[in-house]
C-alpha cells in the first residue's frame, strides 16, 4: 500500500485524528511490532513466572541456538524464554507482513481487507489482530478519580452477538441467528442487550467495561467503579437509579445528575461524544460478537488516546522498547475458544 493511500485509510476510518495523530498512530504500531519482533537489541524481560502455566517453579535450562537464555516450569514441564510471549511468538510471517498489517490495524480495516492486503488468510488475520489488541490494551492508561478531580459516567448498550463460524465447534446458538445482530426479539433495555459501562475524566482518561445484560443495577455500577471512582470525585451521570446510591457509597463530593431529556440544565456531552464514536467503530465491522467485544472497547480506547493527543505522554517511551509488560499471553487456541459471556440467561430460559 503507498502512503497516499495509507493517509486515505486512516483518514476515512479515523477522521477524529489529525495527520499528526494518524503518523503517530501507524509509526507505534509498527515500533511494538519491530520491538516485540524483530529488535534483538532491546531489553529482555525479567522471567517471574511460567508463561503458559502461570507457575512461579522455573529454573534455567540451557540456551536457544541464538544464545537466549531458555527456562523449564518444574510443574507443566514446558521450556520457554523470556521472549516467549512476545505478539509475534512463533510468527514465520516476514517483518514486512507485520509492517503492512500495522497500516490495516490503524486504519481499523476489516479482517477480510486486512488479509488481502497482507497475503495472509482469514484465520491469520483474526491472531494479528488479537494479539495487537491485548499488547497494545497494556498501554491504555488506568481510570482513576479522586479529590476533585471530575467525570462523566453512562452506559451504552449493544445487542447480544454471537457472530462467528460455529460449525465447526459444539456451541449451539440458544437462539434462531439474526442478520448482524440488528434485530433483537424483546424491545428496549431487555436482557438481550449487552451493557457497556463508560466514563471519562477532566484528564481525558477512558474506561469501557462490559457490565452484564439489560439495565444497569447498583450491584453492577459499584463492580465497575470500585477503584476507578473515588472519595471526592466530582461526578456527573444521567438520572439512571444505580449511580445514586453507588457514588454516595463511594464517597464522591460532588453527584451531577443530568436529564438527557431535558439540555436546560445541563448535559454530559463528553460522554455522549464518546459513545457515538464508539457506536460508529463497532458498526465499521458489522458488528462485534459478545464474547470478542472486551477486545474491540479496548482497542477503540487505544485509538482515543491519540485522537486526546496524549499518546505522547503515555506511551512513547514505553512502546519503543522490548514489550516487558505489554505482551500477548493468549493463546492462538484460547482466541478461536473463547466462552460466550452470560450464558446463564439462556441456561434459565430452557428451565422455564
Amino acid at each position: 500500500m503507498k502512503a497516499t493511500e495509507v493517509a486515505e485509510e486512516l483518514k476515512r476510518n479515523l477522521s477524529s485524528l489529525g495527520p499528526k495523530e494518524r503518523s503517530q498512530a501507524i509509526a507505534q504500531v509498527q515500533r511494538v511490532i519491530r520491538a516485540a519482533l524483530f529488535d534483538d537489541s532491546a531489553e529482555v524481560p525479567e522471567v517471574r513466572c511460567c508463561p503458559r502455566c502461570g507457575s512461579v517453579r522455573v529454573v534455567k535450562k540451557g540456551f536457544s541456538k541464538e544464545r537466549e537464555q531458555r527456562y523449564l516450569c518444574k510443574d507443566c514441564g514446558r521450556t520457554f524464554c523470556a521472549r516467549t510471549e512476545r505478539i509475534g511468538c512463533r510468527s514465520r510471517l516476514p517483518k514486512e507482513v507485520w509492517m503492512r498489517y500495522a497500516e490495516c490495524f490503524v486504519g481499523c480495516r476489516s479482517l477480510r481487507a486486512c488479509a488481502e492486503e497482507c497475503g495472509v488468510s482469514l484465520k491469520t488475520a483474526f491472531t494479528m489482530r488479537h494479539r495487537l489488541i491485548e499488547a497494545l490494551a497494556n498501554y491504555n492508561r488506568p481510570f482513576s478519580v479522586g479529590d476533585g478531580v471530575g467525570c462523566e459516567l453512562d452506559e451504552t448498550y449493544f445487542p447480544e452477538s454471537f457472530k462467528g463460524n460455529h460449525t465447526k465447534g459444539d456451541f449451539a446458538l440458544p437462539r434462531p441467528s439474526r442478520h448482524r445482530a440488528r434485530e433483537v426479539r424483546k424491545r428496549g433495555l431487555s436482557s438481550e442487550q449487552i451493557c457497556v459501562m463508560t466514563g471519562v475524566s477532566d484528564a481525558g482518561d477512558l474506561f469501557l467495561t462490559m457490565s452484564g445484560r439489560g439495565m444497569l443495577s447498583g450491584a453492577r455500577a459499584m463492580e465497575v467503579l470500585r477503584g476507578r471512582v473515588n472519595e471526592g470525585a466530582v461526578v456527573a451521570t444521567d438520572k439512571a437509579g444505580a449511580y445514586r446510591r453507588t457514588l454516595e457509597e463511594l464517597g464522591v463530593a460532588a453527584h451531577e445528575a443530568y436529564d438527557s431529556r431535558d439540555r436546560s440544565k445541563g448535559t454530559i456531552n463528553r460522554i455522549n461524544t464518546v459513545h457515538s464514536l464508539l457506536e460508529s467503530f463497532i458498526g465499521r465491522f458489522r458488528g462485534v460478537s459478545t464474547k470478542h467485544l472486551p477486545s474491540y472497547l479496548a482497542w477503540f480506547a487505544w485509538t482515543r488516546y491519540f485522537a486526546a493527543g496524549v499518546a505522547d505522554q503515555v506511551t512513547a517511551s514505553t512502546v519503543t522498547r522490548q514489550m516487558s509488560e505489554g505482551i500477548c499471553r493468549t493463546r492462538t487456541a484460547e482466541m478461536f475458544n473463547a466462552e460466550q459471556p452470560y450464558m446463564d440467561y439462556w441456561e434459565s430460559q430452557e428451565a422455564a
